[in-house]
């Protein structure tokens, strides 16, 4: 296992002095994950530290962009290499380049003065190879739009209600 990078990390007075309902000098960090869809179904993972079944993702490296992170992450914790979803995929940078958008950036707190402003992206899958890093959970899990919106699986409500619309609309 390599060492890990500097994650991107900055305080809220910076990034989002507009939004005045954030607490002052709180720290953010820039996560992306991914719901990665086969079958009309989403992967989850349980996450062994949160304790709830969540869509893989990570923190996003000072050396890489948001879409970076999630294709990274997927592959380290699933084993799987995606693809996103209807979206144009740069292979080299030249003066500039629209990067895959996320279908949406979610922006919550983990604990007090700490938030997490996420780059939630869809994908499907290209190939699979083996998780590097299976140990930050402990299981996989195809969920269906059944499955999520049922009580089974211990999901964050905003993960099931973006899970939920994903599925809906891949119908």
């Amino acid at each position: 296992m390599g060492v890990r990078k500097r994650r991107i990390k900055t305080s809220s007075s910076l990034w989002f002095s507009s939004l005045s309902f954030l607490p002052e000098g709180a720290d953010v960090d820039y996560p992306a994950s991914v719901f990665i869809v086969r079958d009309n179904k989403i992967l989850f993972m349980k996450h062994d530290k949160l304790g709830k079944w969540i869509q893989p993702g990570g923190h996003v490296e000072d050396d890489e962009t948001p879409d970076q992170a999630a294709k990274r992450e997927a592959l380290e914790e699933t084993g799987y290499k995606i693809h996103f979803k209807d979206q144009k995929q740069p292979s080299s940078f030249s003066q500039e380049e629209d990067l895959p958008t996320p279908f949406n950036v979610n922006l919550h707190r983990i604990r007090e003065g700490h938030l997490h402003c996420d780059f939630m992206y869809t994908a499907h899958v290209e190939s699979q190879t083996e998780a590097t890093h299976s140990h930050e959970h402990s299981g996989l899990s195809w969920l269906s739009k059944e499955d999520v919106e049922s009580d089974k699986y211990d999901i964050p409500d905003n993960v099931r209600r973006k899970a939920v619309k994903i599925l809906e609309q891949n119908q």
